[in-house]
Order: structure tokens, then sequence, then C-alpha cells
């Protein structure tokens, strides 16, 4: 039953950094954030055999687009779609290292997984890319927080370094970490889980202590409570199957297109840092070959802004989609609609009602 009984041993937990807020909720003090830039470029991905045991499941948070809810405009629709295909690839990225067990995309942090990893863009061009990334851990504790800027200088470069270097960094990390507190962490992660579908029925389970979770005891051995929360937990796994369909989907439809608007977002940035330090260079004096080269250069900037319109006009289209979610169970079949966060939180408040149902809780 889970990896609780392998660590019996270890009721208190206190490994980490320093207080940390809610897993739920937290980022990380200013104070704790890192620049990662130049020595990030380039970064190969470390690659195992097989993943380290206890193997980690990861969940990634789909990105943060960084615009406003209410905001309609094309490039808040762009945003909103690389959000997406952003998150996809760094899962991609972590599935590859084999270090982890399962790697799931989640639209919002959760306990259903040990770890979490929470992005937001910062900026975004098409040459230059920021995210702020931190890592968070069932304990509250932020493992790291890194304020990532990369810049595409080849055409088809892509962000390869710069979520392998996510996955080594979070490597690092659980490397750093002994046997025990591998598994306590594993078993903490189970009891906030089952907190959060009852948190009277495994009260005193796990804690805070000075605003980060400790496990303070273990649930007793073939707890027949713990077995349905294994069921719902898995139920809850079937939603992170259907987010990863979309975002194939997804991938499949707009990936290309998000490519080669990047690929024209680089070149455009390029070419205006070129032509602003050719207009510095010259000051006030011009003569008709360097007229006739601005016009051929003009030319082509109104080309790139042509294929931007194309790519927002895609990405507001898809933006506006609402595809439902079709979950299939053992006794029914649930249809989720609206946004992925709304039919998440629509998923996991059903589950937290089938829960209490069948332990005859109040809700």
């Amino acid at each position: 039953m889970m990896r609780l009984c392998a660590v019996a041993f270890a009721l208190l937990w206190g490994s980490g950094c320093a207080t940390q807020p809610d897993a739920e909720s937290s980022t990380a003090s200013p104070k704790n954030k890192q620049s990662m830039e130049s020595p990030w470029e380039g970064e190969v991905l470390l690659v195992a055999d097989r993943p380290s045991a206890p193997a980690l499941d990861v969940g990634v948070v789909l990105f943060d687009p960084g615009v406003d809810a209410e905001d309609d405009s094309p490039t808040a629709a762009v945003r909103r779609l690389e959000s997406k295909l952003l998150a996809g690839q760094l899962r991609d990225a972590l599935v590859a290292s084999n270090q982890w067990g399962v790697v799931r995309m989640v639209p919002a942090t959760s306990a259903l997984m040990p770890v979490n990893i929470r992005s937001q863009i910062v900026k975004s061009d098409g040459r230059d890319l920021v995210l702020q990334v931190n890592a968070i851990d069932a304990a509250g504790t932020v493992v790291f927080d890194h304020l990532i800027r990369h810049r595409e200088t080849v055409a088809g470069e892509g962000f390869a370094d710069l979520f392998n270097a996510i996955s080594n960094r979070l490597l690092q990390w659980w490397q750093g970490q002994g046997q025990r507190d591998r598994a306590s962490l594993l078993s903490l992660a189970e009891v906030r889980y089952a907190q959060q579908l009852s948190a009277d029925a495994f009260l005193g389970l796990a804690e805070q202590v000075n605003g980060k979770w400790e496990l303070q005891r273990l649930p007793a051995d073939n707890d027949p409570m713990m077995r349905r929360v294994d069921r719902i937990r898995n139920q809850e796994y079937l939603f992170c199957d259907t987010v990863d369909e979309q975002y194939v989907a997804l991938w499949e439809r707009a990936g290309g297109t998000y490519a080669l608007w990047r690929d024209a977002g680089r070149e455009q940035a390029y070419w205006l840092d070129a032509y602003e330090a050719r207009v510095r260079a010259r000051g006030d004096r011009s003569d008709d070959s360097r007229y006739a080269r601005m016009q051929a250069e003009y030319a082509a900037y109104r080309s790139y802004r042509m294929q931007e319109q194309a790519w927002f006009e895609l990405a507001k289209a898809l933006d506006g989609e609402t595809q439902p979610s079709v979950i299939e169970t053992a006794d029914r079949v649930v249809t989720l609609e609206g946004t992925l966060d709304v039919q998440y939180e629509t998923w996991r408040r059903l589950l937290r009602d089938i829960f209490a149902a069948e332990q005859g809780l109040e809700k």
C-alpha cells in the first residue's frame, strides 16, 4: 500500500531549505532568486539508464503566460498558447532524461506530485525567452527558483539547453537528498494528498510547522481509507492523461507555425538592432544606395509583420477553443467543460465528493 510502510522509521522530516510557505500557493522570496544566463547555454541533458530509487514523480504545471486573464488581444492569445507548448517541451526533456518516475503535466500545483515545477513567461519575442522557474516539494520547500534568460541565435535552435538545465538542476537537488529524506518526502506527499481529500479523516498525520509541512505519523498498515485514497489518486491521473493528449494534439496543429513565428521574430529582432546601429552610425548623412537598402529592409519588415499576424490569428482561434475532457472511470463517464484550469478544479472537487461519500463523511 504505497510507499508509506517503507519509511516507518522516518516519522519526522526536517530536510530542505529555510522555512518555506505552503506548496499550494507559495512563491520564493526574491532574495532566493538566482539568474541563469550564459553558464546554462549549451547544457547537455544528463540521461540515466534508469531512475534512482525511490523514483521521484514530477509535476510540470502549465506555464503562467504572464498576461491578464481578461486580456483577449492576439498577443495574449499567443502567450497562452505558448505557455502550453513550452510546458510540454519541458515535460519531454524530463522524460528524456530517464531520471524520474512519472512526469505529468498538470494545470495547477497539486499534492498529487511530490515535486511541482512552476514557470512564468516574463518575456517572449521569438529571439529572447525569459522564464521565472521554481520547483517546490510537498513540504513547501522551494528547491530552486531561477530567472532564466535564453537568446536564440540560430534558426531552429530551440530551447533544449534551457529545459536540459532545469532537469539537471532538479537532479542535482534530488541526488543531494539522502535515502531517508527521499522516502520521507514521498510519504509526506501521499499523506498531504489524503488530507486534501479529507483533512478531518487524516488529521494529525502531517502538520505545518513554521510554515513548512512535516510528517508527524503514518497511517496504520493496510488502512482501508488509504487504499481508497490510492484509487482516487489514480482517477486524478486520468485527467493528467487528457492534458498530455491535448498537448500532443495542440503541438500537431500549432507547433510548426509556432517555430516559424519564433524564427521570424528572431530575424526581425536582429534586423532592428542592426538598423538602429546603422542609423546611429550615419547620423544625418544619407544617399540613394542607403535609401534603397532601407526600402528593402522595410519590405522585409512588412513581410514579417504579415507572418506575425497570421500566427496571431491562429493562436487567437486556438485560444478561443474549449475542448471538453471526457474521462471514463470504472462506473461512470464524466465530461468536463471550460478551460483546463476549470476542468481540473471541477474534477478534483468531484473526486473529493466521491471520497467523502464512500467514507460517509460530511462534505
